[in-house]
């Protein structure tokens, strides 16, 4: 894309708000605009329907890994969960119905990859090149990619190889039968948690490829009475009261006791005793095989599952856990390190995603701000910062649903009304000052990013416990910039009292908002906390 194109300041974008992305976080982030009376935006979206990750992860046993009360928006209720861990075709469904709820299909355009975001300082608005040819021009472009973008690249020598059946957990085929086949599963990350007793059940053998263990607690997951969803219908408040209370007790478990480790460490540590002591024991007959399906890391250092049937798969006589490296993928199976090559049939990846931080992302799909900022480049070379995880300066008129220590609570709907809320906020204000360009300035994404990383210095992840947990949480810079180390109640007050001049506004007839290299380098931010 010619991102050096002279154009006329009176040139006008094809849409005022660009949304990248119609997963949840883009049908949130559409939702807020609609709501606040915004009409003129698109939801760009890569593949062929709306959903995200809830279209695209189908393996057998997909399911929210938190209570489905607390997985939903706080105005958009659904008393119809089935199950208290959701199905992952009923959030699907939820995703479709808000869709139609709030009129946003006439927004959506399928089939659109942005591959390239570039700032026309001279049309003050962004160029955005569609895979295959084109472009889309935006006054505003909201990333809301999602925290898990694609696939991580498999790194296993001679995995192209393999003459049988290559499936990826978020790629599956449901045409594929794996029924009475020999099937290799390599990882064992939350996805592979929940689909490994399920192919357990139909393979004739299953082979486990472990690399890190991971923390899997009890799964309440009961059926919800038919009586309580008529309750849920006739009296709303009954079922907010039930979320707020849901999304708490996430919120708790998830962040609370990693941000506060240092006050009560006993709470992390008691908790992963009292699984290994009890849940693990329970569940697990062979005890070289408890001992390897047993994190050595502390709980909390990387995200554990929940599963009342993942630990218990390995009694069976059909199932092997393997820890020993895999040197390679073979024609006809797999061979570890210690020279033994299992023959199966299909291959199964479960081996994780690129984080929405991760410089890679966009040096696949480059995004190019203002005065040469490049976002690859700027994750690469600094330690990652944002303001609010909201807006990095740089950017101009560019807001992200999961920037930098971005993550709000315990579920995904809470960030994004946090953030949507911020976002809109901005727009109204920029719109009331007759400002077409809008930059976060420098000094308060210092400051800002300088406090969370202070919140964090006496958290879960600086311990010795986290030192094995090979957790996404940690990037290059060995930072833990995935999170928002404070509670979902601040967080959402944040987003409507942060004082609006933290950006600077320029109108049409303005010289264009410029200012220092923006990336809040490590030195600088630290001098300002």
């Amino acid at each position: 894309m010619a991102a050096d194109r002279r154009t006329s300041r009176a040139d006008r974008p094809d849409t005022e708000v660009a949304i990248i992305g119609a997963g949840l976080s883009g049908l949130g982030m559409g939702i807020a605009l609609r709501r606040a009376g915004w009409d003129d935006f698109v939801l760009l979206e890569r593949a062929g329907d709306i959903g995200g990750t809830w279209r695209d992860n189908t393996y057998p046993g997909v399911g929210v890994d938190v209570p489905a009360q607390a997985y939903q928006f706080s105005f958009a209720l659904n008393p119809d969960w089935s199950r208290v861990f959701a199905p992952g075709a009923e959030v699907k469904a939820y995703l479709d119905r808000l869709a139609d709820r709030y009129d946003l299909r006439r927004h959506v355009r399928c089939g659109t990859e942005i591959v390239e975001r570039a700032w026309d300082a001279d049309a003050r608005l962004w160029r955005l090149a569609i895979a295959g040819g084109g472009e889309v021009t935006a006054r505003f472009v909201v990333s809301a990619i999602g925290p898990f973008v694609d696939p991580k690249p498999v790194d296993i020598p001679g995995v192209g190889t393999f003459t049988g059946t290559v499936l990826h957990s978020a790629r599956w085929d449901d045409a594929c039968d794996l029924t009475g086949k020999r099937v290799a599963v390599v990882g064992t990350g939350a996805s592979a948690v929940q689909l490994v007793p399920k192919l357990a059940a139909r393979a004739a053998r299953l082979d486990v490829y472990q690399r890190t263990p991971i923390w899997v607690a009890p799964k309440p997951d009961l059926t919800i009475p038919p009586a309580l969803m008529r309750l849920y219908r006739r009296a709303p408040r009954v079922q907010d009261a039930v979320r707020r209370a849901a999304t708490r007790g996430v919120e708790l478990m998830l962040i609370d006791a990693v941000v506060h480790h240092g006050r009560a460490p006993y709470l992390t540590r008691g908790a992963a005793r009292l699984l290994r002591a009890l849940w693990y024991r329970w569940q697990i007959r062979d005890r070289e095989t408890r001992r390897a399906l047993t994190p050595r890391y502390g709980l909390g250092c990387k995200r554990p599952s929940v599963s009342n049937t993942y630990l218990r798969t390995f009694n069976r006589p059909n199932v092997s856990l393997v820890t020993d490296t895999i040197e390679r993928i073979t024609p006809d199976g797999v061979r570890t390190v210690d020279g033994r090559e299992r023959t199966v049939d299909a291959l199964v990846l479960a081996t994780g995603f690129r984080l929405a931080s991760d410089p890679e992302n966009f040096r696949r799909t480059p995004v190019r701000g203002r005065d040469g900022f490049d976002l690859a480049t700027a994750y690469t070379d600094h330690r990652l910062a944002s303001y609010e995880g909201v807006s990095i300066p740089g950017l101009p008129n560019h807001f992200m649903m999961f920037g930098p220590y971005g993550w709000v609570g315990g579920t995904w709907h809470q960030l994004v009304e946090t953030t949507s809320a911020h976002v809109v906020r901005v727009l109204e204000e920029a719109r009331r000052r007759g400002a077409d360009v809008v930059e976060v300035r420098p000094g308060p994404t210092e400051q800002w990013t300088a406090r969370m990383r202070d919140r964090l210095a006496g958290s879960l992840w600086s311990a010795p416990d986290c030192a094995a947990a090979n957790s996404y949480y940690f990037d290059h810079h060995g930072d833990t910039p995935y999170l928002r180390p404070t509670s979902s109640a601040q967080a959402r007050r944040a987003s409507t009292t942060f004082p609006l001049d933290d950006y600077a506004y320029s109108a049409p007839d303005a010289p264009a908002v410029s200012g220092d290299v923006p990336g809040a380098r490590p030195e600088r931010a630290e001098r300002t906390a």
